[in-house]
């Protein structure tokens, strides 16, 4: 569908729904982390970390889109909590690679569950065929956004 194509209405409803969503999600996700001393910052550096298995701290801070040493302040808080490794290059001394540490993948591994729970509380409020389109057109969307980024 050509974006100009788009009628008003659809946009606006659009982004009524993900207002109303989002804030209520964001709400819970962020009162049920902080139950578990996270913030949703720290979450999704738990994640990225999580999904790979040393990662350096500039590119940790390209993928959150903040300046390296915004970087170093929330890496700092979540090693004070021992749930990140900080790690100096064997090879390259000023490169500095980042990883989970065991307490860290457990705690990450609650709070993805925590996650789950929240997130499955509201998506009980449709039906199955609805939360798979819904999981698929934010699939599509993801998609398409990443590729315009990429341009």
């Amino acid at each position: 569908m050509n974006s100009e194509h788009i009628q008003h209405s659809y946009i606006d409803r659009l982004f009524a729904a993900f207002q109303v969503s989002n804030r209520h999600i964001q709400q819970e996700m962020s009162s049920q982390l902080k139950d578990m001393n996270l913030t949703v910052p720290q979450f999704y550096i738990l994640y990225l970390l999580s999904a790979s298995e040393r990662i350096k701290s500039t590119e940790l801070a390209e993928k959150l889109e903040v300046k390296p040493s915004a970087i170093t302040v929330m890496i700092d808080r979540l090693l004070k909590h021992n749930l990140v490794v900080r790690e100096r290059d064997e090879n390259d001394r000023r490169i500095v690679n980042l990883m989970l540490s065991s307490e860290g993948r457990e705690v990450y591994e609650k709070a993805k569950d925590m996650r789950r729970k929240v997130f499955s509380r509201y998506l009980a409020y449709l039906d199955e065929e609805d939360v798979d389109q819904l999981v698929s057109i934010y699939e599509k969307l993801a998609a398409a956004v990443e590729n315009i980024s990429e341009e």
